[in-house]
């Protein structure tokens, strides 16, 4: 098999692939799925998007497909466009990535709640001191280290992790160590000074973004926060792609898996360099993952999780060793995983619950965990019930015509007169717009539908000086912002089909309130609290939200926006063993019903397709 190379610009990345594979297949190989200079393919490479545009600037990618032909107009294919899911590398390939194809690196939301919290880590430090191990002395290190800590903690057999004895040194010196003991076992040693604080590492492993926290354990002090896009956006932009493309083969499902292992190598390296310590330093991690992002890094079975029954495989709470799964912290790091509850609301629910306490009888909450994939959990006389719905990825972007992430140049707020004539918008870091984040398109809509340009069936009124037909026919648009005021050289527009997605996915979640209010026997006026989590939910202006009926008609102060309660709850547990059971007490008390499965689903979800 011939191999050719692959050059990518603006990336400057060049790679060689087999003749035959797609130019997307390259750029994965290149690891051209992370950061600025990235390609976006929201659809996992399938040919459904779109968005997977390239100019071909020299070389041969095969004759355009029919996929291609409907998606690229004429000049475009003869300008040497082309979608990288679709063109074939058939010889020496330059190719450039444009503006709009960029995978950016988005304004991710790592902060959420405070939540006063005593520190109880699962990891205790002891100082040990040794004696030379000599003919005269003939106590190696650990024999040492094991004696001394069944005198300090007054254990029966002290444990050491096989790696650290392995590469450790086994004959010991004057000086004293410094030991980090879990449940009796020896997981981490130092030798010489300085010697960092027992580290811990908290990690909101999300569909779309990897939020991580470095903690110091005995404290409880944040030393660093930050997030990356998740690199296995390149596989697919939901969950059911990425599953799908798990199961194609081991191969494919270990490829998935590796992207993300090396994302949260490279998450912890950055932290850790943030705060002046190696990686090797993390002693504890705790990871709170939807349940497909759960089971894809544990390499579980997901056959039954992409299709019927649509059930997880291990609900219940795990620990492995870091090094085990391809994590590279201390020797005998442990690994925890919150539990998850059903097919489709994993761990990260249980920590957003944990971490807004929406768990506690006081009030009747309901507490909506936004993003691609939507849990709702509501609370009620002591029980809990939650839920799940696919929003889909339209609130981060995908599937609208100039949708994009909330990078900057993305539009993420507008405002229109009453009229409609007049739009005042905001672009992320006040750049030229390039695109429309999933807050801005909402944002459009509910003032579209305020100003009467939008009836209630989600359609535009052709009648209006801004609503015009695309050139060469098609569904209306709304112009938003003309070329000239764009960073690029087309007109920013809201289209019908884009309407379309927002309606869908807010009926998604209008449709998850109602339903766990009737199952829970409850009215929408019995709500006392609703409380707004995840990245989007931070973003979005409520007003929209309510005024296109994705969230409940109540009022602004019932309202409660939380950040990134997850990410916050992920740290409780790392924090705090009696969180830690906390955690797990509310995976287990929570109850699920799945949608679908409800008779007046579909009565529901039309109805709630309509704008209020």
């Amino acid at each position: 098999m011939q191999v050719f190379p692959v050059d990518f610009q603006p990336a400057g990345r060049r790679v060689k692939i087999e003749a035959g594979q797609t130019i997307l297949a390259a750029a994965q190989k290149v690891g051209l799925q992370l950061g600025e200079g990235g390609l976006a393919a929201p659809c996992g490479g399938r040919g459904l998007c779109g968005h997977c545009r390239v100019k071909v600037v020299t070389g041969a990618a095969g004759e355009p497909t029919a996929v291609e032909r409907g998606f690229l107009k004429p000049e475009e294919l003869q300008q040497g466009y082309r979608l990288a899911c679709q063109a074939v590398v058939q010889g020496p390939l330059k190719v450039d990535i444009p503006t709009e194809s960029l995978l950016g690196v988005q304004e991710l939301q790592v902060e959420g709640l405070e939540v006063g919290v005593v520190p109880e880590p699962l990891v205790a430090r002891y100082t040990v001191p040794l004696s030379r191990t000599t003919i005269d002395n003939p106590r190696p290190l650990w024999q040492q280290v094991a004696a001394e800590l069944g005198t300090k903690i007054g254990a029966g057999q002290v444990r050491v992790d096989p790696n650290l004895a392995r590469d450790e040194e086994p004959l010991a010196d004057e000086s004293a160590a410094v030991v980090t003991v879990r449940s009796e076992e020896v997981i981490n040693i130092y030798r010489r000074q300085p010697v960092p604080p027992p580290l811990g590492l908290a990690v909101d492993l999300g569909t779309t973004k990897i939020a991580g926290f470095l903690l110091n354990l005995e404290t409880g002090a944040l030393l660093a926060a930050s997030g990356l896009m998740n690199p296995q956006i390149a596989y697919g932009e939901d969950v059911m792609a990425r599953l799908a493309y798990a199961l194609e083969g081991d191969a494919d499902y270990e490829a998935i898996r590796q992207v993300e292992l090396e994302g949260l190598n490279n998450l912890a390296s950055a932290l850790a360099a943030k705060a002046g310590v190696e990686p090797t330093a993390i002693e504890e991690v705790v990871i709170a993952g939807n349940t497909a992002m759960h089971h894809l890094l544990l390499k579980l079975p997901v056959a039954q999780l992409a299709r019927a029954p649509y059930v997880a495989a291990l609900t219940t709470p795990l620990e492995v060793k870091a090094r085990s799964l391809g994590l590279n912290f201390a020797p005998g790091a442990v690994v925890y995983f919150l539990p998850v509850i059903a097919g489709f609301v994993g761990g990260d629910h249980v920590a957003m619950i944990l971490a807004s306490r929406i768990d506690r009888p006081a009030k009747f909450t309901l507490g909506l965990d936004i993003g691609t994939n939507t849990e709702i959990g509501l609370s009620y006389n002591g029980k809990m019930l939650s839920c799940s719905c696919a929003s889909g990825p339209a609130f981060e972007g995908a599937h609208i015509a100039q949708g994009m992430r909330a990078v900057s140049g993305a539009i993420s707020a507008v405002r229109l007169s009453d009229d409609g004539n007049e739009v005042f918008w905001q672009s992320i870091a006040g750049a030229p717009p390039l695109g429309i984040c999933g807050s801005g398109v909402l944002d459009a809509i509910a003032e579209l539908y305020r100003c009467g340009i939008l009836n209630a069936g989600g359609r535009l009124d052709t009648s209006h000086p801004r609503v015009r037909r695309p050139l060469g026919g098609g569904p209306p648009e709304f112009l938003l912002v003309p070329s000239e005021q764009a960073g690029i050289d087309s007109d920013l527009v809201v289209t019908q089909k884009d309407i379309s997605e927002i309606q869908l996915a807010k009926a998604a979640i209008a449709s998850g309130t109602s339903l766990l209010l009737e199952a829970a026997g409850l009215e929408l006026n019995d709500l006392e609290e609703i409380v707004v989590a995840g990245a989007f939910g931070t973003h979005l202006r409520l007003e929209s939200a309510i005024g296109i009926g994705m969230f409940p008609n109540l009022p602004l102060d019932k309202f409660r926006q939380v950040g990134n309660a997850a990410g916050t709850g992920a740290c409780l547990t790392l924090l705090s063993a009696s969180e830690r059971r906390r955690a797990e007490a509310i995976a287990r008390q929570v109850g699920y019903i799945e949608l679908m499965n409800q008779q007046s689903f579909n009565d529901v979800f039309i109805t709630s397709l309509m704008l209020p």
